[in-house]
């Protein structure tokens, strides 16, 4: 494996940063739809971020 560079890993940092604060939305967002269609999108996004948070964690250990 390569060695990442700090830039990258302050990249990753951002990214992962950025990932909290959807994740959060999303959540608030969801308590708010009352469209069922809706809420599966958003039930659906919150999982695809909450993966892709964990990918990112991975990364960054």
């Amino acid at each position: 494996m390569r060695a990442t560079g700090v830039h990258e890993i302050l990249e990753l940092h951002e990214l992962l940063m950025l990932k909290n604060v959807c994740l959060a939305k999303s959540k608030v967002m969801q308590t708010m739809a009352t469209d069922p269609e809706l809420q599966s999108l958003i039930r659906q996004d919150i999982e695809t971020t909450q993966q892709q948070i964990v990918d990112l964690q991975s990364l960054l250990s």
